[in-house]
């Protein structure tokens, strides 16, 4: 099941931040969004008019939701009044839930988005209910009562005892127990060419409690204007990975590379306005096209549904410069059969495929142009059919041989994969494939450089196999 996560915040007309950017980040990561929301505002990126609280509409959206859906992770932007705060607290409390707190009390611009003091309410009653917190400089000012005037890396034990006091309020009696939780400081200071951020993150080892500290730097940027919805991206962008597995620390680095990717792309808005760019890339779209080319060619015909192994199919295609999982698409769930057909269980995105990804990048090491792989059934009379009546090159791959180090580790296993193939062939064949070992199903691996290719090696064996 794709992994959920709901978004508790106001709403922003420019989509640029507030419930339309948290939507838009757990989309990009890969999550399904649900929201409830707390306020209307009358914003552009460059001013802020005011805001309506739908405190009254509140706690109705979050009894529909809840009371429906499997949702434990949350993330919490803009608490207008006391109102919203109790529904807030109450519902977190009655669905146990994960919650993930951007405590912003004012927009980018600097207005006020929730009443006079209700900060000093959200820490008292909110605070212990959270897991992971993301405060901006100056709300960590305010909540950590220090001042914060020009910091540096050399500041890091002034920054480490505010993130101290701010993670201990997190905690009931502000104790720190076995509950992990995090808080991470944003924009925490400066180096000359960088910007860093301060994650601390606790632990709880038998009747000892220990705080783990790192700076994540990022490339400090000369940028013209306000830059919109920072924040709410951030935060929505832990909580997808939370929602997707990953432990605290993990989800808060892969959210740290997810903004910074981001954060290099803007679209631009009249009047020095800005917003962080959350859609795909011409590349990317030219890959899911193809990838959705190749799906449309077998998903028309029952014919190709013999091709389907237990594991499922999928089809991975990858940017020509691929280096790490997330530069690979794939189809969300793979590809099972319904009514005969191949059916694809989900949506093509990218960073959701495995196996197939392992397989690309491994691959990619000896041969660029390799770009697609799809996963196959294996059938020793396919094998002879495919070598009798195509051109296509195949290669066999005995698995038994692996050493036992590399049997460990799924990716050793796809790089050994390909060595072996190289080491005898010298090249990337058409098919590599092998008949399995134990827990292992016997697999067909079929590589191509694009749509159009995979498609014709798809024909060939498809019509190999009806010859038989």
């Amino acid at each position: 099941m794709k992994p959920f996560c709901l978004t508790i915040a106001g709403s922003d007309p420019t989509s640029g931040a507030g419930i339309q950017a948290d939507i838009r980040t757990f989309d990009r990561i890969g999550v399904h969004p649900f929201s409830a929301i707390t306020a209307i505002t009358y914003q552009t990126a460059t001013d802020f008019y005011g805001y309506k609280s739908l405190s009254e509409e509140l706690s109705k959206q979050l009894d529909a939701i809840l009371n429906s859906y499997p949702i434990k992770f949350v993330k919490i932007g803009m608490i207008p009044d006391n109102k919203s705060l109790d529904i807030i607290k109450d519902t977190i409390l009655t669905h146990n839930l994960i919650a993930i707190l951007d405590p912003v009390n004012t927009s980018s611009v600097g207005e006020r988005l929730s009443s006079e003091g209700l900060e000093l309410e959200i820490e008292r009653e909110l605070f212990p209910l959270v897991t992971v917190l993301t405060p901006n400089l100056d709300e960590a000012s305010y909540y950590a009562n220090k001042e914060f005037k020009n910091i540096t890396s050399d500041d890091f034990g002034y920054l480490k005892d505010a993130a101290e006091i701010i993670i201990r309020k997190m905690y009931v009696d502000h104790k720190i127990s076995e509950i992990q939780k995090a808080v991470v400081i944003k924009s925490a200071g400066t180096t000359k060419n960088k910007v860093f951020d301060l994650v601390c993150v606790s632990n709880f080892e038998k009747t000892k409690s220990t705080l783990d500290f790192k700076i994540i730097e990022k490339p400090k940027l000369s940028v013209q204007g306000n830059i919109h919805g920072t924040g709410c991206i951030f935060s929505s962008a832990i909580t997808g990975f939370l929602a997707k597995g990953y432990p605290i620390s993990l989800a808060i680095e892969k959210a740290e590379a997810f903004f910074d990717s981001r954060f290099q792309k803007f679209i631009e808005l009249p009047i020095n306005g800005k917003v962080l760019d959350l859609t795909l890339s011409e590349p990317k779209i030219e890959v899911i096209n193809q990838i959705k080319e190749v799906y449309t060619y077998i998903s028309k015909s029952k014919k190709f549904s013999v091709l389907i192994p237990e594991v499922r199919m999928n089809i991975s295609g990858s940017l020509q410069s691929a280096t790490t999982k997330e530069d690979i698409a794939g189809i969300e769930g793979r590809i099972t059969i319904i009514d005969g057909y191949p059916q694809a269980s989900g949506e093509i995105k990218f960073g959701v495929s495995d196996h197939t990804a392992r397989l690309i990048l491994s691959a990619k090491e000896f041969d660029i142009s390799i770009n697609f792989v799809t996963n196959l059934k294996y059938n020793p009379d396919w094998i002879k059919a495919i070598q009798n009546s195509t051109d296509l090159d195949l290669q066999e791959i005995i698995r038994d041989n692996q050493p036992s180090e590399i049997k460990k580790e799924e990716f050793s296993t796809m790089q050994w994969l390909i060595k072996e193939s190289i080491e005898r062939s010298g090249k990337i064949p058409d098919i590599i494939w092998d008949k399995g070992a134990m827990g292992k199903e016997p697999i067909i691996r079929l590589f191509g450089k694009n749509s159009k290719n995979m498609i014709e090696k798809l024909e060939k064996i498809i019509t190999a196999i009806q010859k038989q």
